[in-house]
């Protein structure tokens, strides 16, 4: 692709990323998107087929901008399987703490598509998040005790993206109840520490247990 077709590919995306953050998929219109993008209507038809391509686009660059997520690595395999856990943890707690921006299209269009999720979202977890779970499915099978249901062990990584998503999607909620000081002590890091402590103690509870079955 040319780097004009690129540029202007970036202005469609971005002008459509404003157009379905403030009004939705059946609000925005294609005409629209493309006065806003200073781009002839058949545009969209060029680069995205139709105006559902460039939603599902429209949602997996939301994705990509609001949780930074090609900026974090996934956890170094050399590593001990509790500090891969670690590692994980953090990256998901940066990606959700980083995603706050109240009022940034690329937050708001996410936020919608969340409430009302559709093909875009089919698209994002089988391209973006069910890689990541399945390397977080694998590393709660080296921590977890033999014998574990695959059922039980998704239910330990559910939590886990449970309590770090919990840090974007009710922030709001968060903040109000936090007592005044209390707010900018709440950092990543601390977050992804408690997160890592808890499922860490649940998963060496689950252990324990299971060794006391066996004797």
């Amino acid at each position: 692709m040319k780097d004009s077709d690129i540029a202007t590919r970036d202005r469609l995306l971005a002008a459509a990323i404003r157009e379905f953050a403030d009004k939705g998929f059946e609000g925005a219109t294609v005409r629209d998107i493309c006065e806003r993008a200073n781009v002839n209507v058949n545009g969209v038809k060029y680069y995205f087929e139709d105006k559902n391509g460039l939603y599902i686009a429209a949602v997996a660059e939301a994705h990509r901008v609001s949780t930074r997520m090609d900026l974090h690595a996934l956890p170094d395999p050399a590593l001990p399987a509790e500090q891969r856990l670690r590692q994980f943890v953090s990256g998901m707690v940066a990606m959700m703490m980083g995603a706050r921006e109240e009022g940034d299209p690329h937050h708001t269009l996410m936020l919608r598509e969340m409430a009302n999720p559709t093909e875009a979202t089919e698209e994002l977890v089988r391209g973006t998040i069910e890689p990541r779970f399945r390397v977080l499915d694998s590393l709660l099978s080296e921590l977890l005790p033999p014998g574990t249901s695959p059922l039980q062990r998704q239910l330990f990584g559910f939590s886990i993206v449970g309590q770090c998503m919990h840090y974007k999607v009710a922030w709001p909620i968060v903040r109000l109840l936090l007592a005044a000081g209390d707010c900018q002590q709440l950092t990543q890091e601390l977050v992804a520490c408690h997160i890592a402590d808890v499922i860490l103690s649940a998963i060496a509870h689950r252990c324990a247990a299971s060794s006391s079955r066996e004797k």
